[in-house]
């Protein structure tokens, strides 16, 4: 018995070349916030949502109180937009990783482009975010070097749910690459976002308005540094009572 199943609303058609993109949640929400606002901005329409009881947690997700899976499949023209409302369990991330790349195979798609954050200290004060990718394969990575739109991650490690992907979708002869954005680590950061879209738009040839985006991360960070103040002033009050760690 399968661990998984498609439930499908219709089956679409994509022209193409066509593309799968990515947005599970982990560093920052950068890919979950860039698929999110994908959806909305180039109304991309539901079209399947996938059940796995036997992988994920008991949680649904409730949009206009209808409840429904939290892994939903999106799309318009030439991409499917595989979204998930929920993170994704460690135990569940192989499982998941296949799942993505059947997606792939199901609907003829042979470019799957993930997006991801890269923690940073200091995210605060960064007047730029760098961005990066890593390949699945050497023809991926000499595409991407030509195109110049990102630096090559190098040497390093990439843990999480796109990891067990990059190597899942190489073994069954997919391209696969993922947009690494650097971000704050537990706080969502919109204008990473902002900037693997503007990456990805480039990447496959649409237009998309980050504005919003952007507006949001000026306003995340206002609202953060405004804390962060308000803290700094606490702190001798603090001390003066007590350690200010204890036990």
């Amino acid at each position: 018995m399968s661990q998984y199943e498609i439930i499908e609303k219709y089956t679409p058609i994509l022209s193409k070349p066509s593309y799968l993109i990515v947005g599970l949640p982990d560093a920052g929400l950068v890919g979950v916030i860039a698929t999110e606002y994908l959806i909305e901005r180039l109304k991309l329409k539901e079209f399947a949502e996938i059940y796995a009881p036997n992988i994920l947690p008991p949680i649904s997700h409730v949009q206009d109180g209808i409840a429904k899976s939290p892994i939903r499949l999106y799309h318009n023209h030439n991409i499917i937009v595989f979204h998930s409302w929920i993170a994704i369990p460690s135990s569940a991330i192989n499982a998941i990783s296949k799942i993505i790349v059947d997606v792939a195979k199901k609907y003829g798609i042979s470019n799957i482009i993930s997006i991801t954050g890269l923690p940073i200290q200091d995210r605060l004060n960064a007047e730029k975010l760098n961005a990066y990718w890593i390949a699945n394969d050497h023809n991926t990575a000499q595409d991407l070097q030509k195109l110049g739109l990102m630096e090559k991650f190098g040497d390093g490690y990439i843990a999480g749910p796109y990891a067990p992907l990059l190597i899942e979708s190489h073994k069954n002869n997919l391209s696969n690459f993922v947009i690494v954005v650097e971000s704050f680590l537990d706080l969502p950061d919109p204008e990473a976002s902002a900037i693997a879209l503007t990456i990805l738009s480039r990447y496959i040839g649409f237009s998309i308005n980050v504005d919003e985006l952007l507006k949001e991360a000026e306003d995340i960070r206002d609202k953060i540094k405004g804390l962060m103040e308000q803290t700094k002033q606490e702190l001798p009050t603090y001390a003066s009572n007590r350690p200010m760690t204890y036990a």
